[in-house]
């Protein structure tokens, strides 16, 4: 069971991003929920809800295709300690559902509706047209957990799904990746001069050479977690990889390195600057990984003449720049559309989960170069063309694989059916270190 904080007001602390004075608590809730638990991807977990006044007590509004059911979904946050939902809500809950038994009572909500939200999304998913062919279901979402009374009711009305607190926590699958925050590290520029640009008090960017032999002593390269953020791990023994590792062998070459060198792209939450020293604190790579695996697989040739043009950034590493950062950085020549998704929260959290589920068997690689463990791989690109070719029937698009991680990003993965015993399942599997 995980270890989410549902009470109030810490509970908000799981969706700051969807907090906004024209949105209601217990919608953002639903959107994080929509996320976590459905594995919608954001902005279709924000059109799915539909919680303001005049929307006839539904808070969102859901077709789950897999399942062929139309999920009429209620939320609600309580602020009070040690209580809990009885069945009072429950048969409020269950008569805003009569709303939706039909085509008629269907076009009678959206009628009378006006212009509340909910009217705008029976009409965007066509639902007057759709009742007749799929179940329709209640799921009622709270931070809390019924009571006896509560209980008993939902008995006798298999119709109504409750998720409370105690569910939410065990089925929770983390969408973040564990990583270890390394110790500071301090660098010296003796003789060099740093150049900074600030933007304001929270952000800031330093570039300066620094020493490739104190570059490599950065925590996390060799179990790759100094790069959890950056689009892609260590490649191997590419042509560029090759070229990296025949210039540091070169000696001659040491002083040099700065001019055809693209440079380390660093983000850091503190960073001081002196004349000889910067120092950094809880920092990880965004842009580099090839550069440092080599450096660091190539430390005996390395000598104080072979520095690296570093961009370090001062910035929270849960700061939205920082993922803005990580994708302008990285939008290159090799770079492909399947990497800018190693950092989604859909594809991380269905790598969480296959861990966790089938950790000693399988690896579901979501970064290419990542490290397998001699483990069964089922690469995300793979995962993607079946479930497009056999789940949404639409096997002549499959050559077009970009789409996946494209377009068609969070039809493919963002679905409740996509879990990690589907995934596992998947006949395209290979073996060993990838």
């Amino acid at each position: 069971m995980s270890n989410l904080d549902l009470s109030y007001p810490n509970i908000l602390e799981l969706f700051p991003q969807h907090l906004d004075p024209k949105r209601t608590e217990s919608a953002s809730f639903l959107i994080w929920y929509f996320e976590n638990y459905l594995r919608l991807d954001t902005t279709e977990a924000i059109d799915s809800v539909c919680d303001q006044k005049g929307d006839k007590g539904v808070d969102g509004i859901y077709i789950n295709e897999d399942a062929n059911t139309i999920e009429i979904y209620q939320s609600a946050i309580s602020q009070r300690k040690n209580s809990s939902v009885g069945d009072t809500a429950l048969k409020e809950f269950a008569g805003t559902l009569k709303q939706s038994e039909t085509a008629a009572t269907i076009q009678n909500l959206r009628d009378t509706a006006g212009e509340a939200d909910v009217a705008g999304l029976i009409d965007r998913l066509d639902l007057v047209n759709k009742i007749s062919t799929y179940e329709v279901v209640g799921v009622f979402v709270s931070n809390i957990d019924l009571d006896a009374n509560g209980k008993a009711y939902l008995k006798s009305n298999p119709a109504i799904r409750f998720f409370g607190a105690t569910k939410l926590k065990e089925t929770f699958i983390s969408a973040s990746r564990d990583t270890r925050i390394p110790k500071p590290l301090t660098f010296d520029i003796s003789g060099y001069e740093a150049s900074t640009y600030v933007v304001d008090k929270y952000h800031e960017a330093i570039i300066a050479p620094l020493k490739a032999i104190e570059l490599v002593k950065m925590d996390g390269i060799k179990n790759q977690a100094l790069f959890a953020f950056n689009v892609r791990g260590p490649l191997g023994r590419t042509q560029v990889n090759r070229d990296i590792a025949e210039s540091i062998r070169l000696k001659t070459r040491h002083k040099l390195f700065p001019l055809f060198h693209n440079g380390i792209t660093v983000i850091a939450d503190k960073i001081q600057l002196t004349k000889d020293r910067i120092k950094i604190e809880n920092y990880f790579v965004v842009n580099g990984c090839q550069s440092l695996s080599e450096l660091h697989n190539n430390g005996g040739y390395l000598t104080d003449d072979l520095r690296i043009l570093v961009k370090l950034i001062k910035m929270e590493s849960s700061s939205p720049l920082s993922e803005l950062v990580t994708t302008f950085s990285n939008n290159q020549n090799g770079v492909k559309a399947r990497d800018f998704k190693s950092n989604n929260p859909i594809q991380i959290r269905l790598q969480n989960e296959i861990r966790g589920e089938y950790g000693g068997e399988f690896h579901y690689e979501i970064k290419r170069g990542e490290d397998s463990r001699g483990l069964t791989t089922i690469t995300n690109e793979a995962a993607g063309l079946l479930l497009l070719a056999f789940d949404l029937k639409r096997p002549w698009a499959t050559h077009r694989k970009y789409q996946i991680f494209e377009d068609d990003h969070a039809e493919v993965f963002g679905r409740p059916a996509v879990d990690a015993d589907q995934e596992s399942t998947s006949p395209t599997k290979s073996r060993g270190k990838r």
